[in-house]
């Protein structure tokens, strides 16, 4: 089992490092300066001109406090995407750009100083946070700092959330924005056709769906080549266990299980291959989304790998099913 469940671990990782191969592009270190701000966003403000070289305090120091803990140059935009800056006031910074912000400062500064300059620079940009949900390794939510498009694509959020599963349906993922709109992205396009068009960039608040693949069949345990096969209209288990290469010398063809339904109540079906090949009612038919697992004896541990392959906490149902009799008997 053990064995078998590495075998999945393999094939996930190289799939995903495939993913990034094909997706991965240049992108500009620095922040360029239409950067928007936004709350959470540290900047470095400095002002002057020729008879003064500081002429804007944005963060006055109380006494008794050294540089070395405070930087009167330094203020971060407040929760509501506002700046207060001493002798200037209040200013509505979110959603601005930097050369923007710089202008505003510019003119307000005209009142007090004469040719006044300005600079401002991201100290630390805001965080943008997206939670991963679905079939990922690490579903939560996940946050990379502002500035850089790269990481802030769906492919990037998906690696820091462990990559997608071998269960993940990677052609209909489903972006929820903040705003309340919805994205469907083919991220197979991404291997397939090198297609970056779908490798969006996500915003603070958004939320990745990756479901589960409704066109496979699962076939894992005891078999040659362990993985997702393409759901075929009236295939049998036979055919699937076929498509993964056969089973191995110490497969246990009579205590094959068929995990299938919720992941949170998945139903398990014990069933003999030899039993099944001859079955034709039409509840033994395999559905989308099925998984096959064959295991090494029949002193399995049924419990354990129904949590190993359906992902779920408790796997006492499954258990429960898989110890009743066979579902489908010889006529």
């Amino acid at each position: 089992m053990k064995r078998g469940m590495n075998i999945l671990r393999c094939l996930a990782v190289i799939y995903l490092v495939l993913l990034f191969v094909f997706c991965d592009a240049p992108y500009a270190a620095e922040i360029a300066r239409s950067y928007v701000l936004g709350p959470g966003d540290v900047l470095e403000i400095h002002a002057w001109n020729d008879t003064n070289s500081d002429i804007l305090i944005v963060n006055p120091i109380p006494p008794g406090i050294t540089t070395a803990y405070a930087d009167p140059h330094v203020v971060t935009v407040s929760r509501d995407g506002r700046l207060y800056i001493p002798m200037i006031g209040t200013i509505d910074a979110a959603n601005l750009t930097l050369d923007k912000l710089e202008n505003i400062l510019k003119e307000k500064l005209e009142k007090f100083a004469t040719a006044p300059s300005v600079s401002v620079l991201i100290k630390v940009p805001k965080g943008i946070k997206v939670n991963i949900a679905g079939e990922v390794a690490k579903p939560g939510l996940y946050e990379v700092p502002d500035g850089n498009l790269r990481e802030r694509t769906v492919l990037n959020y998906l690696k820091l959330a462990g990559g997608a599963t071998l269960y993940a349906g990677l052609d209909q993922v489903s972006i929820v924005r903040g705003t309340g709109d919805k994205v469907t992205v083919d991220l197979r396009k991404l291997v397939s056709n090198q297609d970056v068009s779908q490798n969006i960039t996500l915003n603070d608040g958004d939320t990745v769906i990756v479901p589960q693949a409704t066109n496979q069949i699962y076939v894992l345990g005891q078999v040659e080549n362990p993985g997702p096969q393409k759901f075929i209209e009236g295939a049998s288990v036979s055919d699937y266990v076929g498509m993964a290469g056969g089973l191995k010398k110490l497969a246990a063809s009579d205590s094959i299980g068929i995990v299938r339904g919720s992941v949170g109540r998945p139903k398990v079906i014990k069933v003999s291959l030899n039993e099944y090949i001859n079955w034709d009612k039409e509840e033994a038919k395999l559905m989308e989304g099925d998984i096959i697992y064959v295991p090494q004896s029949w002193f399995a541990n049924w419990a354990d790998i129904s949590m190993v392959v359906v992902g779920v906490r408790d796997g006492r149902d499954a258990a429960r099913d898989l110890a009743t009799p066979s579902k489908w008997e010889a006529k």
